[in-house]
């Protein structure tokens, strides 16, 4: 009675299972297809004014564009110390910085799209025109930015006032030369290598000899320099020109090539000019980018719900069939007496 018992209930799950199986057989999987435009590598897309090129390769790929012309600013403060050397100035080492050399956000011309502008050493463009040179000094000098009637005030030897002076715009700004007095009194044999304080906070250099000359009449005569907008101002490694000045800092331009890149990725959106389009790779070599986002949604969405129930069958021949060889083992345990 046992045994036939189990058989019963081994013919059930058998047969659950093979309704099961039988269920993954013929049902037919939805496919995600939605129409598009196809392209291969180095395809051009128009879009929004920017010309995009497609780079696809092994199922992945992107779309880049280039502007050979775009604009970029970059900004620097009163106050600021810049090291010239090889024919371009830098943001001094150990300086106030003030925000030297941090790009910002430039638009790119002609194309009307926003690019973000790297600092100088990844970025390079040559401008021509007029203008005043303001790179014609010593490599390796140090210069600080004194800006007239800027509110950060006693700028070091400069003429930068102390007052409030609200942040106007002005026409030209100075570039004034900095020591390193104290490696310059280590380099000099004839005075000690530190200074003294005297009233008033008078510095004095204080020769081997025992006599004693302030520091202002010890250090030679920095030099100069007047820097106007427009003028040429080479910086960071960009031919850049003074667009502005006004009593808080100096903001520069240059123009440059802006490369500009997204991914493409198999069932994600891309927007290119402003339309949103969403990508597959129907081959290695190839993609598929649809405007139809909603409808690639239900489609995925619906391949979701197939592979879900898919699972859910495969579970169920599973489970019958362990449960079947469970009853079957159980049937034929020994009976005791």
């Amino acid at each position: 009675m046992q045994r036939r018992a189990a058989a019963i209930y081994v013919v059930f799950f058998v047969v659950v299972a093979i309704a099961a199986y039988s269920l993954t057989t013929v049902a037919e999987k939805p496919s995600v297809s939605v129409e598009g435009e196809s392209y291969s590598q180095g395809d051009p897309i128009p879009a929004g004014g920017t010309q995009w090129t497609v780079n696809v390769a092994d199922g992945s790929g992107n779309v880049s564009s280039t502007n050979d012309s775009a604009r970029f600013t970059t900004s620097f403060s009163n106050n600021t110390s810049l090291a010239f050397q090889n024919g371009m100035y830098r943001p001094a080492p150990n300086g106030s910085s003030g925000g030297a050399g941090t790009a910002s956000t430039g638009t790119t011309s002609g194309a009307g799209t926003t690019g973000t502008s790297t600092s100088g050493p990844s970025t390079s463009a040559t401008t021509g025109g007029e203008g005043t040179s303001a790179a014609s000094s010593t490599p390796g000098t140090e210069f600080r930015v004194v800006i007239p009637n800027a509110s950060a005030g006693n700028a070091s030897g400069g003429n930068a006032s102390g007052g409030n002076a609200s942040a106007a715009n002005v026409s030209s700004f100075t570039l004034r030369q900095e020591f390193d007095t104290a490696a310059r009194l280590r380099a000099d044999p004839a005075v000690a290598d530190t200074t003294l304080s005297g009233a008033n906070d008078t510095e004095y250099v204080r020769y081997r000899n025992g006599t004693t000359q302030t520091l202002d009449a010890y250090l030679p005569e920095p030099t100069t320099r007047n820097v106007s907008v427009g003028d040429r101002f080479p910086y960071q490694n960009n031919s850049s020109r003074v667009e502005s000045i006004n009593s808080s800092g100096v903001t520069l331009a240059w123009r440059a090539s802006l490369t500009r890149s997204q991914e493409l990725a198999a069932g994600e959106n891309v927007t290119l000019g402003g339309t949103t389009y969403v990508a597959q790779f129907p081959q290695n070599d190839s993609v598929v980018l649809s405007q139809n986002v909603s409808g690639y949604q239900a489609e995925q969405e619906a391949l979701d719900h197939f592979n879900d129930r898919m699972l859910g069958l495969w579970g169920v021949v599973i489970i019958s069939l362990f449960a079947a060889i469970l009853v079957l083992a159980m049937a034929y345990l020994p009976v005791r007496g």
